[in-house]
């Protein structure tokens, strides 16, 4: 027989589907500790523990003198792990879409050229724009930049309906092997925030990733934009640790 899970765990996977299945929806007045508790015939410790454990996984929201209301859930994005922003978004269960903006063989400016440490800026290079849409919202603008001579042919391919990170380990058997991401808060200028749904100068998350593959180069740079009022990075850092000091990830892999 297996081992019955808590009172609070049961009354916070109920609640929690029922705001999956849309029963509470985003901006809604969450039912009080006394009506839960009728609904439930659980303690208050019960109720309460189960409400706060929805506040910290972001789907409920505590305002001071005004009650607990039903929020949109942020999502987690696992530092320490090489996860693409489409299967950040489906770890967390959302219905993800794709909308390419541009998808090219092209030149790379003086960033690009440097950040893929290229010897000159005459190497072509494969540029992919999006938006990530999680549940219909615009969650993310994407700006992808790789070398061409190990993705020939790739623009031909339909983003819309296609991962990259998929697209490269099946299609050109490239082995990801790691990254390394600067993460920054920043305002968005007018063409995120027209993309994102954004007023401009609106505050977001800028994340920079430089990829390598298991020999070492560099695979991919890429920028993205999330809106920071459905997103949020989500870290676990294990003990102290006396090994040597740690380089910056630029000292680290300088010639």
């Amino acid at each position: 027989m297996g081992i019955q899970k808590p009172l609070y765990y049961q009354v916070e996977e109920d609640l929690r589907k029922r705001i999956r299945n849309g029963e509470f929806k985003e901006g809604d007045l969450f039912p009080s500790e006394r009506e839960l508790i009728e609904t439930y015939k659980v303690s208050r410790l019960t109720i309460r523990r189960a409400v706060d454990n929805l506040v910290e996984q972001g789907l409920l929201e505590k305002k001071q003198g005004k009650g607990t209301f039903v929020t949109r859930p942020k999502i987690n994005h696992r530092v320490g792990s090489l996860y693409s922003s489409s299967e950040e978004f489906l770890l967390n269960n959302y219905i993800v879409k794709t909308k390419v903006i541009e998808c090219k063989k092209t030149l790379p400016d003086n960033e690009v050229c440097e950040k893929l440490r290229f010897s000159n800026c005459k190497e072509e290079i494969f540029y992919l724009e999006r938006i990530r849409y999680a549940n219909e919202i615009p969650a993310a603008y994407i700006k992808c930049y790789l070398p061409y001579r190990f993705v020939p042919g790739i623009e031909k391919i339909d983003f819309t309906n296609n991962y990259l990170y998929k697209t490269l380990e099946d299609v050109y058997k490239l082995e990801l092997y790691e990254a390394y991401e600067i993460i920054e808060a920043t305002l968005v200028d007018e063409t995120g925030a027209k993309y994102l749904g954004l007023k401009e100068g609106a505050p977001v998350l800028l994340n920079q990733r430089v990829t390598y593959l298991s020999d070492g180069q560099i695979i991919e740079y890429e920028k993205i934009l999330y809106r920071s009022d459905i997103f949020k990075y989500h870290n676990r850092l294990i003990g102290r640790g006396h090994g040597p000091s740690i380089k910056a990830p630029e000292e680290s892999r300088s010639e």
